[in-house]
């Protein structure tokens, strides 16, 4: 029992805490999005819950990011991303974060609790955190500070934040089931076939030309569409930590100090390993005879792993011998560690009570800790000392450089007090440019209205661990009309496509009709459209032979008549139509093996689980008090 409440402590919610790592990383800049609770500038208001508009804008500034990579990852270097429709991203990304408060308000109506010690376990035991292998509280205060967090508190209050909504999510999903009938349906659809053909009918621009009074008359009803982006030009002053390295040295006092204290905090290590006898099945008295039977056969020369393998209800220990590995104080009943700490090597305690029943406990093995010498850990020591001093003097001139730039009119007495540079950056816009104007802070802060409206230099942006940065404005470039003259070939591009598209459709509607009223058979299709049909038999739903925007369509359409194929047509993503002609559908009547399979049972109860938890997720969402400013 105690074994596998260890493992599960240390399985899914491990992988949850370096999810959120992995997800805060991606969102660099952001502080804790549970953390914004001012009362001014509210974006949104989910029952008690505030989020702000610097919140909103900061998501949808990094969403918009995340989207233009990703087309550039498709290869689409034509895309515009002027057509990124913002008030919808924005309206997107709102609907997220909502969605987010009505969760952790579900988890906390449903009392879900992360206790510290299960937050402190997993933050020692992140990689993320460790250095050789060991956590180092350096490295841990690093990566927060990347993370855009200002302590280690709202670091953790995101983790228990996330824990919690993952704990909701696992409530619905691990008591979810189906019945007979439903996985007997399910399998059915899944193992449905069905036989089609499909033929292109090819999207062309040939024949297709606008008028200079129809691309003139487009401009003037879509001229919000023409327009250039707002952008600013930015002047930057950035302070890195690796500049002060070399302007520190380190005494040898400091050294010898440090050492002593780090070989004082060296721990002896304990490995251990137990029986259980659980006490909530069976009644004392025969939890108290088992547990005797248990140290007889100690007593009498056994083996303990033999016997725990024999005796113990602690299944995921007692196959390897009830061992429990390295204990650390913290991780067990305080009962089971008082017990345990108080042993020799090779000692079995008297029976220890505890929540979960009666345990004997082994010390298997008591190992001192291996002192290393001051020479082997010299140069471990003076870098830790090194960055401790390189950490206060960049912590001094990031708090002079914050005044400096509060008290100046711009960036230059700033820059001659402190020796750095004045950079001045390309153009962009309110979603970012290249290099620093990329980052969703600093973007921030530079259409702030302290910063663009009242001309003054932005306040410290720490854009991570290692290094902080202050903005002014220098040039802000209004939106304006662009001349028809310099877009003109762009008009005319988008007006053609529209034409072509609604022909290739009409096209499409015309020779379905026909083949559905018998005018028109797929052999003359064929010959009409100087193309050849596709055949597909037995295509299952999870065939990679067709398209998967394709096969969604096939399996929407309609079963075929007894004399006549099923007939439809469907866009594809340059302009061009399918027509498919669904000749049969076939559904394999035995099925009642695989539907009653353990696996498929468990894949079934887990799709129900995600209803499920979409359903409560929904119902939240419809009980919540939810106002949009």
């Amino acid at each position: 029992m105690l074994q596998r409440m260890r493992d599960n402590s240390q399985s899914w919610i491990a992988k949850v805490i370096v999810g959120v790592i992995v997800l805060v990383f991606a969102l660099t800049g952001w502080e804790s999005i549970s953390r914004f609770t001012s009362t001014e500038n509210k974006a949104a208001e989910v029952n008690d819950r505030v989020i702000t508009r610097m919140e909103l804008d900061r998501a949808v500034a990094l969403q918009h990011r995340q989207l233009l990579q990703q087309i550039q990852q498709l290869g689409n270097d034509m895309f515009d991303p002027s057509m990124i429709d913002e008030n919808m991203l924005r309206e997107s990304v709102l609907d997220d974060l909502i969605e987010r408060a009505v969760l952790l308000d579900g988890a906390d109506q449903a009392n879900f609790y992360i206790s510290e010690s299960m937050i402190d376990r997993l933050i020692l035991t992140t990689p993320d955190f460790q250095v050789g292998g060991q956590f180092n509280a350096d490295r841990f205060d690093a990566v927060i500070r990347g993370m855009g967090m200002s302590s280690r508190l709202e670091f953790r209050s995101l983790v228990r934040e996330e824990l919690k909504i993952s704990q909701l999510r696992n409530a619905m999903e691990a008591t979810a089931f189906a019945t007979p009938s439903e996985r007997m349906h399910l399998a059915r659809l899944e193992q449905q076939t069905r036989d089609f053909a499909v033929i292109e009918l090819a999207y062309s621009r040939d024949g297709i030309s606008v008028s200079d009074d129809e691309v003139a008359e487009y401009y003037a009803a879509n001229e919000q569409d023409f327009m250039t982006p707002e952008q600013v030009v930015l002047q930057s002053l950035t302070l890195r930590r690796s500049d002060f390295f070399e302007q520190v040295t380190v005494d040898e006092a400091d050294i010898e100090a440090l050492y002593q204290r780090e070989i004082g905090n060296l721990a002896e290590q304990r490995r251990a390993a137990h029986l259980l006898i659980e006490t909530d099945s069976i009644d004392d008295e025969d939890a108290q005879a088992r547990i005797a039977q248990a140290l007889e056969r100690l007593a009498a020369g056994e083996d303990f792993a033999s016997v725990a393998r024999d005796i113990s209800d602690d299944t995921g220990s007692a196959n390897d011998g009830g061992n429990l590995g390295v204990v650390a104080r913290g991780s067990f009943d305080p009962a089971f560690e008082e017990a345990l700490f108080s042993l020799q090597e090779g000692e079995v305690s008297e029976p220890v009570r505890t929540s979960f029943g009666l345990h004997l406990i082994k010390l298997t093995r008591l190992q001192a800790p291996e002192v290393p010498s001051l020479d082997s850990m010299r140069e471990t020591l003076e870098e830790e000392i090194k960055t401790g001093l390189v950490e206060r003097r960049f912590v001094e001139a990031s708090r002079e450089l914050s005044n400096l730039a509060y008290e100046s009119p711009d960036l230059e007495e700033p820059a001659n007090a402190l020796g750095l540079e004045v950079v001045t950056h390309e153009p962009a816009g309110r979603n970012g440019g290249e290099g620093l104007t990329a980052n969703p802070r600093v973007m921030q802060a530079a259409f702030s209205e302290e910063v663009l409206q009242d001309d003054l230099n932005s306040s410290l942006i720490e854009l991570d661990a290692d290094t902080a940065v202050v903005v002014r404005v220098r040039d802000h470039l209004r939106p304006s009309l662009r001349p028809l003259e310099e877009i003109r070939d762009e008009v005319e591009d988008l007006l053609i496509y529209r034409k072509a598209t609604r022909q290739a459709r009409e096209r499409a509607d015309e020779l379905v009709s026909r083949l559905r009223s018998g005018d028109l058979d797929a052999d003359a299709l064929a010959a009409e459209l100087d193309a050849e049909w596709a055949r597909h038999e037995a295509i299952r739903r999870t065939s990679s032979a067709v398209p998967s925007v394709l096969m969604r369509h096939v399996f929407a359409m309609p079963a075929p008549g007894s004399e006549r194929a099923s007939v439809a047509h469907f866009e594809q993503t340059d302009g061009s139509r399918w027509i498919v002609m669904l000749n049969g559908v076939a559904t394999p009547e035995n099925l009642a093996a695989e539907a009653e399979d353990p696996e498929y049972r468990a894949f079934v109860a887990g799709q129900t689980g995600e209803q499920d938890f979409a359903a409560l997720r929904q119902m939240l969402k419809d009980d919540a008090v939810i106002t949009r400013h």
